[in-house]
């Protein structure tokens, strides 16, 4: 196993420390200083309330778009929902389409279809979606897509179709002619905004429509906003923006809205993913929106769309059984790719040499060589591209990692792509396939510029250095309020110095647990995934773990959740 550094997120923070201990115990200041929370902002970290949520009415314009969308439902006009193909972009097409509902609106959702459709909002799926409208619309909102949407912009403005953006992806130096651009990215003054994901910015835009309906006494007096929480906390955590700001608002209150299972289609979600007792974030990331994705990898996601909206619990239980399916598909496709990825990089790629990954094959599966390329990267710790080779086009998806901003770098050699758009950590690309060895050769160029040798160092961050006896019960109460744990807030890992393993045994294939004592006698049971007991032998080990509660028997008993480890002697 390879050997990773280890990184006190603690470092020169023994101040701050200092002056959290005075509150709390050392292990919650440690985690709170390791994530930079300073003590004016501790109260509000452990204690995320929805009056923390920003007014919405700081989006510019957005005024100006809740007023025309009240405007059309008093009209009877037609109001087109058009979203993207992920988790994210169904959840917010969900959210804003029941909300508008609730309200009296005729509204249209649209799911473009990854296959037949491509990736956001286009004229061609502009014509598409304007066929179940029966060519009537008056308005369109995007959700998690059109940022970047010039044509389709000016062809729905030809049609008379006014458009109001909400996206949340990077803009380019020319924005469309929307009537409102509601995307936190395009504004300097609403950066604490920048990291919403999309169904978070969905969910701003139907705060500023309840709050403009009821300021002017013309509606959504009965929409109780809390209740949408789940849709916007299932979109949040699946685009995995950082749990920190709004978004860790946002979904603090949207696991708890999540856990009552008030939508028909939630309750079967949570039914066919086998989730019972307790539920947190990674739950969503493990086992709901693999589900809620694999229908627009390998089936059409208007299906996971179906499902969200579905108002009878049969019908539910029929759309989260076929999800079900097309997750198992994706599992296996996924898995197959993967392989021939491998076998590719061990065969093609000088890896002592190279700062990137690209790999290519010939009618991979295109929904799922995103997943492998996300793979690809946190396995060997460098950018990752897979590419699709279809009819003398290459399709791919990138995954970056660390602070690596794929976005500029694809920029840099855009002039062998055909497109190319997303996120900084993550991209889909198009290119003629005669090109593809040329845009390696200049993406690894382009990649070595910002991505040193050292960036590829396999780390492991911790929250500081602590005794056995720091793990108390206290501490265990205490845990709660730290969560909801993600992205950008990562359970708590610490550094526990010589302890002894005083027992170890196999557990399922290659995982083991066991003992493990410290030298003043304190002792407590660990968990090893992904490591066989040879790995954890009799001997004195430095251990970077999580400590938790295993609640095997319904027996709550504390443990540590070993990431790595280091024999001593």
């Amino acid at each position: 196993m390879a050997y990773k550094k280890w990184i006190n997120a603690c470092d020169n923070q023994k101040d701050l420390i200092e002056r959290l201990t005075r509150k709390f115990s050392r292990p919650v200041a440690m985690f709170l200083a390791a994530r930079g929370v300073e003590e004016e902002l501790v109260e509000q970290f452990l204690n995320p309330k929805l009056g923390d949520l920003s007014d919405p009415y700081r989006f510019p314009g957005i005024q100006d778009a809740v007023a025309r969308i009240w405007q059309v439902i008093e009209n009877g006009g037609n109001i087109m929902i058009h979203g993207d193909y992920d988790t994210d972009g169904v959840t917010g097409t969900a959210l804003i389409t029941t909300v508008l509902r609730k309200n009296g609106a005729n509204v249209f959702p649209f799911i473009p279809h990854r296959f037949e459709d491509g990736y956001g909002f286009t004229p061609d799926s502009l014509e598409k979606a304007l066929v179940g409208m029966n060519g009537e619309c008056e308005l369109l909102i995007t959700v998690d897509c059109g940022i970047t949407s010039n044509e389709a912009v000016v062809a729905a403005n030809k049609r008379g179709i006014e458009v109001i953006i909400t996206d949340h992806h990077e803009p380019s130096s020319e924005l469309p002619e929307a009537m409102a651009i509601l995307n936190p990215k395009v504004y300097d003054d609403l950066k604490d905004l920048q990291l919403l994901a999309g169904a978070g910015v969905a969910f701003k835009l139907c705060h500023a429509f309840i709050k403009y309906g009821r300021a002017n006494n013309i509606g959504g007096f009965s929409t109780d906003l809390k209740t949408f929480l789940d849709l916007a906390s299932l979109g949040t955590v699946a685009d995995i923006v950082p749990l920190t700001g709004e978004n860790r608002v946002i979904v603090k209150h949207g696991v708890e809205v999540l856990k009552k299972q008030l939508r028909p289609g939630i309750r079967s979600l949570f039914e066919v993913a086998g989730l019972k007792g307790k539920f947190n974030p990674s739950d969503i990331t493990f086992r709901l929106a693999p589900r809620l994705n694999a229908a627009g990898r390998v089936g059409d996601a208007t299906e996971a769309l179906h499902l969200l909206l579905a108002d009878s619990i049969v019908d539910a239980f029929q759309a989260a059984r076929r999800l079900d399916e097309y997750n198992k598909i994706r599992q296996g496709k996924e898995l197959e790719i993967f392989n021939e990825a491998q076998k590719q990089i061990h065969e093609t790629i000088d890896l002592d040499n190279r700062r990137s990954i690209l790999v290519a094959g010939h009618e991979w599966h295109q929904g799922v060589i995103g997943i492998v390329a996300s793979r690809l990267a946190r396995e060997y710790n460098r950018p990752a591209i897979v590419l699709t080779i279809m009819n003398g086009t290459a399709y791919g998806s990138g995954r970056s990692v660390s602070n690596f901003n794929l976005v500029e770098t694809l920029r840099s050699c855009s002039d062998l792509l055909e497109r190319f758009g997303g996120h900084p950590m993550a991209v889909g690309v198009g290119l003629l396939s005669k090109n593809i060895e040329k845009f390696a050769k200049a993406f690894e160029v382009e990649t070595k510029k910002h991505f040193s040798a050292e960036d590829m160092e396999l780390t492991v961050d911790y929250d500081g250095e602590l005794e056995l006896e720091d793990i108390d019960d206290g501490f265990f109460s205490f845990l709660e309020r730290l969560m909801p744990f993600g992205h950008g807030n990562t359970k708590p890992v610490f550094r526990f110095n010589d302890l002894e393993v005083v027992k170890c045994y196999a557990v399922g294939k290659g995982h083991c647990r066991g003992m493990l004592k410290s030298k003043s006698n304190h002792s407590i049971n660990f968990i090893a995934f992904n490591r066989s007991v040879n790995e954890v032998t009799t001997g004195i080990f430095d251990v970077l773990a999580t400590p938790e509660l295993n609640d095997y028997f319904n027996e709550p008993k504390p443990q540590l959740h070993i990431h790595d480890l280091r024999l001593v002697y």
